[in-house]
Parts: structure tokens; C-alpha cells; sequence
């Protein structure tokens, strides 16, 4: 049983009430009514406590939204009794890792001026990249929530922005990586990662994997924004200014960020001999 007490009186002869130990609210029948937690005591409770474990897992979550994404990311971030946004990014995140990383880190040689730098360099280089996309999503996140903050008349709270983006950066990873890494790592065509930072031909730019890739960017684009739209309750024009605005600033910010950092971080290495030139 999930309670505690608190003294409702003087200390002397005062009787506890009992609480949520979640959050903190009186507890009142089965289950809290602020953040759902089971609060029966005995075998129906730990029933309960796996129950609910099981509801809130990552599979269960991922399949809840991919059934309706736009609807079912806001609700869970809105739902109180949903506590586990950083448990499911994570989970996405560890996903996308072990699929890309490895994809990344044995991609072919480089040629032209690229090809004058070592293996090790070319590894630095590397993870520096994926640290950016990192970086760039931690900005997109400040960036979106202060002008969003800012325009929007539904005000929100930090917390409940977090969830939101958690569960859409860890819905969106997954299926992410995997395309990529059969676009790229199996058929050697153009990937989401590839897609933005490639300067195509124009035979190209009419090639179905180029196309594909076209039309998935734009999906996931159009998900953030159906999804900040819905939160922040206001028109799909004003959702999609907004968010284009926090991610193409964000991009920018964080690519210059990452030149800076990967510059000093490669004279350092450099100069006590874990990269060579």
C-alpha cells in the first residue's frame, strides 16, 4: 500500500491522514485522484503496482501512441498518472543508439578533402556529429518552450513541455534509425540523417529513395507540429511558424556550437595523443 500519514491536529492525540506517497494528495478509495497510483495494500495492490508498471512500460506506451500519435502524445503528457517521459525517451534513445552508432562508426571511407585525415579524426568527427544532434535537440527544446511560452494563450509548464517532448523525440527515434539504416546501410541511398545535409543532383532529387526520404521528413516535421499545435491549443500556421523558428535556430545554433567544441576538443586530443591528424 502506497500511503503515508500526516498529522492532521495538535501532536497530542492528532490522527494521521493518510496520503499519497507519489504526490502527496489525501487518499481517498483504490486509487489516487491526482496521479493514479494504486493504493491498495495486501496482493491486489502489488497487483496493481505490476499492473500498472506493465501500462506505463515502454512497448505498451509506443504502441498506445503509434496507434493514434497526435492525440496520444498530448494526452499522455497531460495525464498525471503517466510518470514515465524520461524512462521512454531513454528507451529510444538506447534503441536508435545501438542501431546507428555502429552504422555510423563503419560507414565507407571518405573521400576528396576528408580522405587527408586519419581514421582516428574521422571517428572524432563522427561522434562530435551525433553529440551536435544531441545539442541540437536540447536547444530545440529551450527554444521552443520560451517562444511557444511567450505566443501561445494556453499557458504550459515547463514539466509538461518535457513530457510532450520526451515521448515525441522517443516515439519518432526508433522507426528513425531503422529506415535510416536500411536506406543508407543496406542500400546505400539517402537517408533521413543524410537527407537535409545532402546536395543532390538532379537525378537525384527525382530518385525514389531521395523521394521517400522527402516525404518522411516531412511527416515527421508535420508531427511536431500537430503535436505542439494540440498542446498549446492554437491554429496549425501559428504552431508551424513557431517550430520552425526553434528548429532551424536551433540547427544553426548547434552546428556553430559543435564547430567551436569540436575544434578545442580536437587540439586537446591531439595534443596528448589519443587523435592524430
Amino acid at each position: 500500500m502506497i500511503l503515508q500519514t500526516r498529522g492532521t491536529g495538535a501532536e497530542s492525540g492528532a490522527q494521521g491522514v493518510a496520503v499519497c506517497a507519489e504526490c502527496g494528495t489525501p487518499a481517498t478509495g483504490n486509487f489516487c485522484s491526482s496521479c493514479g497510483t494504486d493504493l491498495r495494500s495486501g496482493m491486489s495492490g502489488m497487483l496493481g503496482a505490476v499492473a500498472g508498471a506493465t501500462r506505463q512500460s515502454f512497448p505498451t506506451t509506443y504502441l498506445r501512441i503509434l496507434r493514434s500519435p497526435v492525440k496520444e502524445t498530448v494526452r499522455l503528457a497531460d495525464d498525471p498518472a503517466y510518470r514515465q517521459h524520461i524512462s521512454f525517451l531513454l528507451s529510444g534513445l538506447a534503441i536508435f543508439t545501438v542501431i546507428m552508432v555502429p552504422f555510423f562508426l563503419q560507414s565507407a571511407d571518405p573521400t576528396g578533402a576528408a580522405a587527408q585525415y586519419s581514421e582516428s579524426m574521422h571517428t572524432l568527427m563522427k561522434v562530435l556529429s551525433q553529440v551536435g544532434v544531441y545539442a541540437g535537440a536540447a536547444i530545440t527544446f529551450v527554444l521552443g518552450y520560451t517562444l511557444f511560452h511567450f505566443f501561445a494563450k494556453t499557458k504550459r509548464s515547463l514539466n509538461s513541455y518535457l513530457k510532450l517532448y520526451c515521448l515525441a523525440f522517443g516515439f519518432i527515434m526508433p522507426p528513425y534509425a531503422i529506415y535510416d539504416y536500411i536506406a543508407r546501410g543496406l542500400l546505400g541511398s539517402t537517408g533521413l540523417s543524410s537527407f537535409i545535409a545532402q546536395n543532390p543532383t538532379d537525378e537525384q532529387v527525382v530518385s525514389v529513395p531521395f523521394l521517400i526520404s522527402f516525404i518522411l521528413t516531412l511527416a515527421i516535421w508535420a508531427y511536431f507540429i500537430a503535436i505542439h499545435k494540440r498542446f498549446w491549443n492554437m491554429s496549425v500556421w501559428k504552431a508551424g511558424a513557431l517550430y520552425s523558428v526553434a528548429s532551424l535556430g536551433s540547427y544553426q545554433a548547434a552546428y556553430w556550437i559543435m564547430y567551436f567544441v569540436g575544434y578545442y576538443v580536437a587540439m586537446v586530443l591531439i595534443r596528448i595523443g589519443v587523435v592524430t591528424v
